[in-house]
């Protein structure tokens, strides 16, 4: 209890006890400043002993009780002090009751020589004063556990802040690698095919240097040869040099697969269609990536391998997964299927995050990739949307 309180507590005692004083005989003045001077005392053992806070009260009760009714007066004010005192401790409901009950009694006791109507008033204002501080303690007991509630939800919306901060800084971190796997990727692809090719093509062209003057025909066959692969060639690396440029920085949807089949359809002449099922579920960056660049590369092997013309994309979100099959209506390979360089790209990304890549050729071919879904907000209903080239 603060000084204030025991500052109140003491007006409490003092006034009553200075305004009766002069109803007391001049025999008892020495009782009687005694027992005030030991009334002052005692409102503050609660506080140094605390463990025997509510004995002490109690003891206080029953003897501010007799103090009152032995010298009249007003001196049964002492006994609301010892009440405010009580209810303070923040006792339960029953404890509360007791109090102001057993409390009740002592002043109606205290007050025996005023009159009824008095007493009625006195033991009213009791009554109304024990309810308001029990009423006030239930509030500031709310107020307290509102209090620690807030707190503990502002140290969860930081820790949550923290954590979102921290898988920000993992997804980038993520989607950094998989560029830098990428790149490699592409660079491995110019060493083994590009330069394939270009020695091949240097073969070819010092072939027919030498079939000119003996045999014409076969060595403008061998140049027509050189014009395809040339051809071939200059495609691949155009290719290679879109994988390799830098995103622009207002470019925020340089991997959105909408505009990956908008363009496929029209660059490669074919029918592509791009369904979204499910509980459409925002994803991280890295993810998109990925996303994006395997469907890129399923798209471009079903025309230049399968001869396709019809390229379905769909994009299925589950609970835990998101799943991207890209299906078209081009040849079926024959016999079992080995996983070329763009296969092993695509399984390269996605193993970054745990996902897996399969595929069927039963009655058309597909490939599907699949990535744990990290969560998020639903965001869009289903929709379909079809681009022809």
């Amino acid at each position: 209890m603060n000084v204030p309180f025991h500052w109140f507590r003491g007006l409490l005692i003092a006034v009553p006890a200075v305004i009766s004083v002069f109803s007391i005989s001049a025999a008892s003045y020495a009782f009687y400043t005694i027992g005030v001077l030991i009334a002052l005392s005692v409102i503050k053992l609660d506080t140094l002993f605390p463990k025997y806070a509510v004995l002490i009260l109690f003891m206080e009760l029953l003897g501010f009780g007799w103090f009152a009714y032995h010298y009249g007066g007003v001196l049964f004010l002492l006994l609301f002090s010892t009440l405010i005192a009580a209810l303070s401790t923040k006792p339960s409901a029953g404890m509360a009751a007791i109090w102001i009950i057993a409390g009740g009694a002592c002043l109606w006791i205290a007050m025996y020589r005023l009159a009824p109507s008095m007493m009625a008033a006195m033991l009213l204002l009791w009554l109304t004063i024990g309810a308001v501080l029990q009423a006030t303690q239930q509030v500031e007991g709310k107020r307290s556990q509102v209090e620690a509630l807030y707190a503990a939800l502002a140290q969860s919306h930081e820790e949550l802040e923290a954590a979102r901060r921290r898988m920000q800084r993992y997804a980038s971190q993520i989607e950094q690698y998989a560029q830098t796997e990428e790149r490699n990727r592409i660079a491995r692809d110019i060493h083994d095919d590009l330069g394939h090719r270009l020695i091949r093509v240097k073969m070819m062209s010092e072939a027919a240097l030498h079939l000119f003057q003996s045999d014409p025909a076969r060595a403008q066959a061998t140049v027509g040869q050189i014009r395809d692969q040339l051809q071939d060639s200059m495609e691949r690396m155009r290719q290679t040099v879109r994988r390799l440029a830098v995103p622009s920085e207002g470019d925020s949807r340089q991997y959105a697969l909408d505009r990956l089949v908008k363009d496929s359809g029209e660059a490669l002449g074919i029918t592509v269609a791009f369904e979204v099922q499910g509980n459409p579920l925002p994803l991280y960056p890295s993810m998109e990536f990925i996303l994006f660049k395997n469907a890129q590369e399923a798209i471009t092997n079903a025309v230049r391998h399968g001869g396709a013309t019809m390229v379905m994309v769909t994009l299925l979100f589950q609970s835990h997964t998101v799943a991207l099959t890209i299906a078209n209506n081009g040849a079926v390979p024959e016999g079992a299927i080995t996983a070329g360089l763009g296969m092993r790209g695509m399984r390269e990304r996605i193993s970054l995050i745990g996902g897996k890549l399969f595929w069927q050729a039963e009655n058309s071919f597909s490939v599907t990739t699949e990535l744990p879904l990290l969560g998020g907000a639903s965001r869009a209903d289903e929709k379909q949307v079809f681009v022809k080239g």
